[in-house]
């Protein structure tokens, strides 16, 4: 009969921890402990002795398990993370750490989980829209002076980045939005956090993350409203969830996956040790290529220096300006020619125009008769008696009047 968990008496010592979980497992293992249970396998992790260790749980309610490694050895193919099984299992109590769990001696997979099924047909529905598709990736910028980080401030996953940045590149801002990553509200609060950077515009690049964790620690990261919020992102996002071996949704619509939060910061960031040691390099052939640059043009300078062309420069000069000199005397020459030759024929043409001149015929005694001062009369008949006529003269003007006229040559009409 089990009687400690009466109050104790008050000479006696109080009961000590070990003694409660001893009481317990009494109690439980006392009668048969053998159950048929089926469950969803999670957190699964094989020891290096060889034993398993995961959780059996269904929708509302889990509890721990352990599978030897002499039962392990023989389900190769059963235990996995993820596997809904059926599992054959003794009720134990595990005394050092205070819980119970169950001892697996046989289990048999029963289908997928729910969880993995609706995650397989929400991983279909978003690569069929095209959400995964590289064409879509965008380039991590070479040069990123502003980080934005998406994940718990007080996560190891913000301590490893915070570690990487400094010891690569310290003078790169950190810009942190801290949010739930795992637990209901987890979804919700990482895909706002997303579109906010976008909003806010003022990072080159967002590393969205957490450390490692169990399928369900990491669910929020399968979860299709953060899917979207990372493929309309316009910044480039790199997704560092979990450890290398963990994949989720947020893995495959990233601009780029890293095995874990430190790889992720050391693709963000430019090594600046590296860096230095770049330019060093590129300072030394620059000097090199410069160096060459100037011997060979100097070994051109002297070579033109001592060749005849520069040899002889001031004799050429003198040839030239003797030439020069020789080519204007020429130049002045031909233009008085070609000056005295316009001048007599201006001369000549003046002549034929004074001798051509009416006002020089009048100066010999001549005089032009018009009439109405239209054109000069050339012949009688184009006067009548009684016209109005007017007499030019060298130097004057007279009216008259026709009385009468000889249309004969040399017979000359009278006037008034």
């Amino acid at each position: 009969m089990i009687t400690f968990f009466l109050p104790p008496k008050e000479c006696e010592r109080p009961y000590s921890i070990t003694q409660i979980n001893d009481g317990i497992a009494s109690v439980i293992e006392s009668g048969n402990t053998l159950v048929w249970v089926e469950g969803e396998i999670s957190n699964f992790k094989r020891a290096s002795s060889g034993h398993c260790y995961f959780k059996l749980k269904d929708a509302q309610s889990q509890v721990p398990a352990v599978m030897w490694r002499s039962v392990a050895d023989t389900h190769d193919n059963t235990v996995s993370e993820g596997a809904a099984v059926t599992a054959i299992a003794s009720i134990k109590v595990y005394r050092k750490g205070g819980y119970y769990q169950l001892d697996v001696h046989r289990m048999q997979q029963a289908g997928q989980g729910a969880l993995f099924v609706a995650l397989e047909k929400l991983k279909q529905k978003l690569e069929t829209e095209g959400l995964f598709d590289p064409i879509h990736k965008q380039e991590i910028p070479e040069s990123v002076t502003q980080l934005g980080v998406i994940t718990a401030k007080t996560g190891a996953a913000l301590r490893d980045i915070c570690k990487v940045v400094a010891s690569r590149a310290p003078q790169t801002d950190i810009l942190l939005r801290s949010v739930a990553v795992q637990g209901d509200k987890a979804p919700k609060d990482i895909a706002f956090a997303i579109e906010e950077m976008n909003t806010h515009n003022q990072v080159d690049c967002i590393i969205l993350g957490r450390g490692g964790g169990s399928v369900e620690d990491l669910w929020a990261f399968n979860d299709e409203a953060v899917v979207r919020a990372i493929f309309n992102s316009t910044i480039p996002i790199i997704s560092a969830v979990g450890h290398e071996i963990d994949f989720t949704l947020a893995d495959f619509v990233a601009d780029l996956r890293a095995p874990t939060p430190s790889a992720a910061a050391e693709i963000a960031v430019a090594d600046e040790e590296e860096l230095r040691r770049y330019f060093k390099e590129l300072s030394r052939r620059l000097i090199s290529a410069f160096s060459y640059y100037l011997s060979s043009a100097h070994q051109q300078f002297d070579s033109l220096r001592h060749s005849p062309v520069f040899s002889r420069t001031i004799a050429h000069l003198t040839d030239s300006r003797q030439h020069l000199d020789q080519l204007w005397e020429r130049a002045i020459r031909a233009m008085g020619s070609t000056m005295d030759i316009a001048k007599n024929r201006v001369v000549h043409c003046a002549g034929k125009l004074q001798a051509l001149n009416p006002l020089a015929v009048l100066a010999r005694g001549y005089s032009v008769v018009s009439k109405n001062s239209l054109r000069p009369i050339t012949k009688a008949s184009q006067l009548a008696p009684g016209d109005n006529i007017t007499i030019t003269f060298h130097k004057g003007q007279a009216s008259a009047q026709v009385i009468s006229l000889n249309k004969e040559r040399g017979t000359p009409s009278k006037t008034e």
